[in-house]
């Protein structure tokens, strides 16, 4: 295992931040897998999976089963874990702009421009690798004015040019699911079988330009642009992994999830000696028909159903109660499916999200992701 750590700029006199990839494997082996975890920097199963799945890593490099390159950054977000307000993390959005830490990425495909003009040939392995050295030659010229832009130019160069890149974070209170790509089903269904996800949420463009999406889209994109010409094949799978609520986190649940990401790592040949992919592949649906419920007046949240349910359209999943008023309101399902998610919290006030179900059927289209 070989490490590398980077330091942001200093933002001010005296300030100073360091972000830390660990590496397994020889520097050119295929495939790459990149990891990391804590880009909401409050989410923590995330990163705890990776310190139980480093010690396995380690176990199997002496053993000499890295056959590929294991790219892990146990912890994305030097910026976030510093936000604390009134002894409370903030790591969700940098607090200085209220952006979120895992939208607008760069978009690789833009950056590229013309580079590959006059470098693509009808070969689709030799356009790949075309492709990766110019995402990392843009990526180069790059100069981010900001301390939180920096961090996700900084992610983007260990990840850019991987096979697959896993982003782990978790919800509020939630189902073990996925987001992932369209362009690669196959590497979807093997991701989920080998982690045990119990939803997979699928969208090739979903907006804001998130991690994972700034990994697959890129190609897609090179493919419409170079269609006819050049075959340009979808070089990254990429996948948001969010490992249940923000509650889970024990070591035996961890060492679990380590368990079943050295089960994926074996099943795409990064790894050897492994299990097989043991799970039940579980539903698969548009993230289109994820919809969120809302509050219908402020007050305290009874919940009627947990994640994992399943419920039908116009079901009462939770009961809202103002003891001001001496009124109880229902809180319906916006549709038939999952109820795969729900917020933490047992106060809301009026017009808050707070669940989604997820189904077959798509009922929203455009910006699909929440900030």
């Amino acid at each position: 295992m070989r490490s590398e750590s980077v330091s942001l700029s200093a933002v001010s006199p005296g300030s100073s931040r360091t972000m830390t990839c660990h590496v397994w494997g020889e520097r050119e082996a295929r495939p790459k897998v990149y990891l990391h975890g804590g880009l909401h920097a409050d989410e923590m199963p995330g990163p705890l999976a990776l310190w139980h799945l480093m010690d396995r890593l380690d176990e199997a490099e002496r053993q000499g089963r890295i056959t590929g390159q294991v790219s892990v950054v146990p912890l994305a977000n030097p910026i976030g874990l510093m936000q604390w307000v009134q002894n409370k993390p903030q790591g969700r959005q940098d607090l200085e702009t209220m952006r979120n830490f895992n939208r607008g990425y760069p978009d690789l495909a833009a950056l590229v421009g013309d580079d590959l003009d006059g470098v693509l040939t009808d070969d689709p392995d030799h356009n790949k690798a075309a492709v990766r050295a110019a995402f990392g030659a843009a990526l180069a010229r790059v100069a981010p004015l900001t301390e939180p832009d920096e961090l996700r130019l900084r992610l983007m160069q260990w990840s850019h040019d991987a096979d697959y890149v896993l982003d782990l974070h978790c919800d509020h209170v939630a189902i073990l699911h996925l987001y992932a790509s369209g362009l690669r089903p196959a590497d979807t269904e093997l991701l989920c079988r080998s982690i045990g996800a119990e939803l997979a949420l699928v969208q090739d463009v979903s907006g804001g330009n998130a991690f994972d999406e700034a990994h697959t889209a890129p190609w897609r994109d090179l493919a419409a642009r170079h269609a006819g010409r050049h075959p340009i094949p979808a070089g990254c799978f990429s996948s948001t992994l969010e490992y249940r609520g923000q509650g889970d986190v024990d070591d035996a649940t961890a060492a679990r999830d380590a368990e079943n990401l050295m089960v994926f790592l074996g099943a795409v040949g990064a790894v050897s000696g492994t299990a097989a992919p043991a799970h039940p592949l579980p539903p698969l649906y548009p993230l289109g028909g994820a919809v969120e419920a809302f509050a219908p007046q402020g007050g305290i949240v009874t919940w009627l159903h947990c994640p994992g349910d399943r419920v039908a359209t116009g079901d009462t999943l939770a009961h809202v109660s103002d003891p001001t008023k001496r009124q109880r309101l229902p809180v319906l399902s916006p549709a038939t499916g999952i109820l795969f998610r729900r917020e933490l919290w047992p106060f809301v006030m009026k017009g808050q999200g707070m669940c989604h179900v997820a189904g077959e059927t798509i009922l929203r289209q455009g910006h699909l992701l929440s900030d």
